[in-house]
């Protein structure tokens, strides 16, 4: 299991979530929009702010190695588990950039390697293939064949006899349920074999006739098999009828929209391998029974991050397709996890009321390698792992990725101190009776409005007033939302204080009631930028005025 997916994991970052929240649990706590807390934080690796970052996160590995466990965390194997950790940031485009702003690499004394891990070490990473399958996808044909059925692309699944009772219902299998482990298919198709490409034919042959668990989008089970179909759709030049031509394999449609174009030099499919491909340590029989577009990808941190980066400054893809990319499809048995495609979706901070971060992750694990990618949108960070371990038996990444995801807390703290140096303080009109006033608060996430008198108008009183609520009680934030290079837009979202809980349970629906006010009520407020991303000006729309820096 995923060690995000444990109800004790990343403790840190689930505390730090309510940045500055009293101890204990307080009589109110503000219900944010699900998003963004604060602005990305900007990542100067020369800044003193993340080289003290570094060296803590160091130190945090070297006692993890020193003494084998962490006092909160758990256990490790240090004498036989070598991995190696990046940590990485959008970085805007530029596939020169290096987006890696923190490493951690180390090699077992009982590794027995002919070489130590290094950022460029290759590893076995077993189902987060399925990230480059569904990336390829999106990068040949984005994502308006979601709703398409599969037999589009391979209308044969439709001519081959279905043996049992229950068949496969070929015709609602989408694109999009094969991505998302919503098929509904078994698990394996027990016809390819890791080292070699999957046979179309066979594999069509063989895996029709099992008989699938669920009706499509029912609920989420993965299916390495489905990532396949997809890999064979990939393969086609266009969707059409079963004459069409072929596209190229699977590794050849990787290299063209992906590897190449990421100048990812140290990932390959086992299938594929280059002429030196200097995997690290043993423990992978490339005989065994795998599909080769969900479990047989090598790649090493430093390509990983690569990928990473480009997806969160969508590089590759339109940012509107990266938007709906990550994003989740469905829900699972525990209320902390989402799917998404094919990402397994944690989520941090589901207390409620509370701020909730959504990370998506995808693990993988075969043989004795143990892999880990994780992106976090609304902070444009994430980071990669990849490990080995000399037992034989794939490493356990449960500590590992909980130090790692402190990583995320500091940067959380990182983007709200930003956030004050950039947005809060005074803004003031052309007359004594238009000023505003925004801090960030130590009760919660997001910049709070402290004042807002417009045309000698108090807002904040006047928006108590249509809440039927003294103005002592109003709980008045912004959150940012839109944003060009020279404006950045924030949503308004209001709150009673002293609201009563129902049943003793919290509510958080501020969702629900952003712009319910209506006219006269301020539901957004535009920052204007200078070069430095500072708030020079703030305009609010609903008063009709701008204001500049007091």
């Amino acid at each position: 299991m995923s060690p995000f997916f444990r109800v004790v994991s990343l403790s840190t970052l689930l505390s730090f979530l309510a940045i500055g929240f009293a101890a204990g649990q307080p009589a109110y706590q503000p219900c944010p929009l699900l998003g963004a807390l604060y602005p990305p934080p900007t990542i100067d690796k020369s800044s003193d702010e993340m080289k003290s970052f570094s060296v803590d996160f160091t130190g945090k590995f070297d006692q993890l190695i020193r003494t084998g466990k962490h006092e909160i965390y758990g256990e490790v194997t240090p004498n036989t588990s070598s991995f190696s950790v990046v940590l990485f940031s959008a970085t805007g485009g530029n596939t020169n950039d290096d987006p890696i702003f923190y490493n951690y690499q180390y090699t077992a004394p009982g590794a027995k390697a002919k070489k130590n891990v290094s950022l460029n070490t290759v590893f076995p990473v077993g189902s987060l293939t399925q990230v480059f399958t569904v990336y390829a996808w999106l990068a040949k044909f984005g994502d308006e064949e979601w709703d398409s059925p599969i037999t589009k692309f391979i209308p044969e699944l439709l001519k081959v006899p279905t043996a049992g009772k229950i068949a496969v219902p070929w015709k609602d299998i989408t694109i999009g349920s094969l991505a998302s482990h919503m098929s509904g298919l078994a698990r394996d198709s027990h016809a390819c074999q890791l080292g070699k490409p999957c046979d179309r034919q066979h594999f069509i042959k063989t895996f029709s006739q099992l008989p699938p668990l669920f009706l499509p989008n029912t609920t989420p089970i993965l299916s390495n098999a489905a990532f396949q179909l997809l890999a064979f759709a990939l393969a086609n030049k266009t969707p059409g009828g079963p004459k069409r031509s072929s596209g190229g394999s699977f590794n050849d449609v990787l290299q063209s929209t992906i590897l190449r174009p990421l100048k990812m030099t140290r990932s390959f499919l086992l299938s594929s391998p280059p002429a030196s491909n200097d995997i690290f340590g043993a423990g992978l029989n490339s005989s065994a029974p795998g599909e080769e577009a969900s479990l047989s990808l090598m790649t090493s941190t430093h390509d990983l991050a690569l990928l990473g980066s480009s997806i969160l400054s969508s590089r590759l893809l339109p940012p509107s397709t990266t938007r709906r990319w990550l994003a989740p499809v469905s829900d699972t048995s525990n209320v902390r996890n989402g799917v998404g495609r094919p990402w397994e979706i944690y989520r941090a901070g589901i207390s409620n009321p509370g701020p909730i971060l959504n990370i998506f992750l995808k693990s993988g694990t075969v043989g004795a390698y143990s892999s880990y990618l994780g992106l976090s949108p609304d902070v444009k960070v994430g980071f990669a792992i990849l490990a080995h371990d000399a037992s034989g038996k794939a490493p356990d990444l449960n500590v590992h990725a909980d130090i790692v995801a402190e990583s995320i807390a500091d940067l959380l703290g990182l983007a709200a101190k930003q956030a004050a140096v950039r947005y809060t303080g005074s803004f003031v009109g052309k007359g004594n009776d238009t000023a505003v006033e925004f801090k960030v608060s130590g009760d919660g996430p997001g910049l709070v409005v402290s004042k807002m008198v417009v045309g000698g108008k108090n807002v904040r009183a006047e928006t108590a007033a249509k809440m039927g609520i003294e103005e002592g009680r109003l709980d008045f934030r912004l959150y940012p939302a839109m944003k060009t290079k020279t404006a950045h837009q924030f949503v308004a979202v209001y709150q009673d204080r002293d609201a009563p809980v129902d049943a003793g349970t919290p509510t958080c629906i501020t969702w629900m009631t952003v712009g319910e006010l209506g006219l006269g009520t301020v539901d957004r407020v535009v920052f204007g930028l200078d070069g430095s991303g500072r708030a020079t000006s703030v305009e609010v729309p609903s008063g009709g005025v701008d204001l500049i820096r007091g």
